[in-house]
């Protein structure tokens, strides 16, 4: 399992490095979140996934059912995960990427017993593996020496983090670098479609949006491959033109698409300004921050001290936020879910289900995921190591563009394949993102790919002699 140029305790140490920062991602997660507490996605993870493993107790065969996703488990869903908020994610969600990660924590209880730090272990073997599978995958495209080319993967500070943590990174990243490794790699092409299988597989899994962004990549790859010259630029016109065809021709579908987007944008923005979230029956009366004083708030359920104005929101769902003037009759309702507002909210423009409006957005969109958080923008001492590390990833480029080597066609269209991948995940989560520390954890897979790019260009001084 070595491989050849890279030194044997690379792995182990990169793998006790990784779980070092796993247990610094717990103590964030349960002093800074959730004052003593394991809080916020991942304390949420780990307390819903705990409810998942425990209908093994009453019923292996429903539990087998939950794992598989085998049937209608909609009467089940009921019977055991009332108390969970993840498991349904709604209509808007072709893939809930939440059900996995709650499958995996909930399989990972049977030998932890609740203790956080056995799930950090796992994961961070995962993001190991990962690891190796993108060396594998870009070490034959650059001149880098395997173990400079290793802990520069291994040392993106968000990459660090993220993928030592108990969040759906990990299998993320190993996602990205099965895909790498089978799209670049020599091998078979048995060995090469499995692995790309499995990469695929993985995102879809547990991070649907990326693989989604990959999709301009691989269609302007397989253009390259079909065009007998002028491939690159020939590629993007084609692509350019495709795209823009089939957004005027299906005129229908790109309603749909611009309404599912504004209806994400819609969700996050509640999520994000805080509020609470009050089921009434059929759908959600969502009440701002600003309104709490009209509030009688106790602790599982609400009711007004007067008539007032609210939002009925198909939380998850297709329908368009309805305002609503709610009479003081006494009603109580549950509470799903309440927050103050995030300290990284920021303001983004609404798209108001207008394909417009969506095209106006795209700059602001692209600047606020590639360059936020700027210093003056809310938020926490968090916020400091993210702008830190992204005007260093900036700086980096600038270097290696004036330090850059000679590179072939090959390198030439993975480099414009990752930008492609770069622009389009990026408008993905500028337009509905409005929550900088979800920002620059979306944005994980963007600044591996910047830093990929910069690995791929590199003149390097010493030229590295072994290939994989």
């Amino acid at each position: 399992m070595r491989i050849e140029g890279l030194n044997k305790w690379s792995l182990p140490w990169a793998y006790g490095l990784k779980v070092i920062i796993g247990l610094f991602f717990l103590f964030i997660y349960t002093e800074f979140y959730g004052n003593g507490t394991l809080d916020a996605d991942a304390g949420i993870f780990m307390r819903e996934s705990r409810i998942l493993n425990n209908v093994f107790s009453e019923s292996p065969i429903d539990y087998f059912k939950f794992l598989t996703g085998i049937g209608d488990n909609t009467y089940l869903q009921h019977k055991y995960l009332l108390e969970t908020h993840l498991w349904d994610a709604g209509a808007q969600s072709l893939i809930n990427d939440n059900k996995n990660i709650l499958r995996i924590h909930s399989l990972l209880h049977f030998i932890s017993f609740g203790r956080p730090v056995i799930h950090v272990l796992f994961f961070c073997l995962v993001s190991t593996i990962g690891t190796r599978q993108l060396l594998i995958g870009i070490a034959s495209k650059t001149d880098l020496n395997k173990n400079i080319l290793f802990w520069s993967i291994i040392l993106i500070p968000s990459a660090l983090f993220w993928t030592s943590g108990i969040l759906k990174e990990p299998f993320m990243f190993l996602g990205i670098g099965l895909l790498a490794r089978g799209l670049l790699a020599q091998m078979s092409q048995l060995k090469r479609g499995t692995l790309i299988f499995l990469g695929v597989v993985l995102l879809l899994g547990f991070k649907p949006y990326v693989i989604l962004s990959f999709i301009p990549a691989l269609l302007f790859i397989g253009f390259h491959k079909i065009l007998p010259k002028f491939k690159i630029i020939g590629s993007i016109l084609l692509l350019t033109i495709i795209t823009s065809t089939s957004l005027l021709i299906f005129s229908k579908k790109r309603e749909q698409m611009v309404h599912l987007i504004t209806r994400k944008q819609q969700d996050f923005k509640n999520v994000g300004k805080g509020g609470i979230f009050a089921w009434n029956g059929d759908g959600f009366y969502y009440f701002e921050p600003s309104q709490f004083p009209d509030i009688i708030i106790n602790e599982d359920d609400v009711q007004l001290k007067k008539p007032l104005k609210a939002t009925l929101i198909d939380h998850g769902g297709f329908e368009s936020p309805i305002p609503i003037l709610i009479p003081k009759d006494g009603t109580k309702w549950p509470i799903y879910f309440m927050s103050e507002q995030s300290q990284g909210y920021i303001e983004i423009e609404n798209i108001n289900d207008s394909f417009s409006q969506l095209l106006i957005n795209i700059p602001g969109a692209i600047r606020n995921c590639l360059l936020r958080p700027y210093i003056s923008d809310p938020g926490t001492w968090m916020k400091y190591p993210a702008i830190i590390e992204m005007w260093l990833v900036l700086l980096f480029i600038v270097y290696v563009f004036l330090k850059r080597r000679k590179i072939n066609e090959g390198v030439r269209v993975i480099i414009v394949s990752l930008l492609l991948f770069i622009f389009t995940l990026s408008i993905i989560i500028g337009l509905i993102t409005p929550v900088l520390g979800a920002i620059v954890r979306y944005r994980l897979p963007i600044t591996i790919a910047i830093v990929i790019i910069g690995l791929l260009i590199i003149k390097p001084h010493f030229k590295s002699k072994s290939k994989v």
